[in-house]
């Protein structure tokens, strides 16, 4: 993942990284949170670990009536570690998994992520400085030093589904599930 240290705002650009956006074509600054998609979700793991239990219990009843003996305890065993590895999984996501969230510039009805990462403070501080010289174009260049865990673009693949709207500057997380 690029880290980046920097944003420079001109009269006419802005310079995510190498990326140039030129500031009259930019038609929409939007803060996004990320939501996870697919195997990556929080709740993911419930499925699979309500199925193996499932098979765990019949088993069990099958062991007992028909005396599989040791197969049936090694088999029950082997379901049971499963199932104690996708709760642990299930509960790194529910618990330390950081939301993540995406800077998205839009220039003639495209969308761009210029920047991703999980600290919102810092997200939505640049998204007002972008804004500002939109609004304002500054006569010189000026240096917007970047902080916290941000780094070009969305890295992260296709590990995404869509992006939850979070609203202006002032606004509240309204969109998505804990992911």
């Amino acid at each position: 993942m690029s880290q980046v240290g920097e944003i420079r705002i001109s009269k006419r650009v802005v310079r995510v990284g190498h990326q140039t956006y030129p500031l009259a074509n930019i038609s929409r600054v939007q803060t996004l949170r990320l939501v996870w998609r697919g195997r990556w979700t929080t709740w993911y793991p419930i499925g699979e670990i309500v199925v193996l239990c499932a098979l765990a219990m019949g088993i069990a009843a099958a062991a007992q009536n028909l005396r599989f003996g040791q197969a049936g305890v090694v088999l029950t065993a082997l379901i049971a570690v499963r199932v104690a590895f996708m709760f642990c999984v299930f509960l790194h996501r529910l618990v330390f998994r950081r939301r993540r969230y995406a800077l998205m510039l839009e220039t003639a009805g495209t969308q761009y992520t210029a920047l991703s990462g999980t600290d919102l403070g810092e997200i939505r501080r640049i998204e007002s400085v972008i804004v500002g010289a939109i609004e304002n174009p500054p006569e010189r260049e000026y240096v917007v030093q970047l902080h916290g865990d941000l780094v070009m673009g969305n890295k992260e693949g296709n590990r995404f589904l869509n992006f939850g709207r979070i609203g202006n500057v002032g606004g509240d997380l309204t969109v998505g599930d804990r992911g």
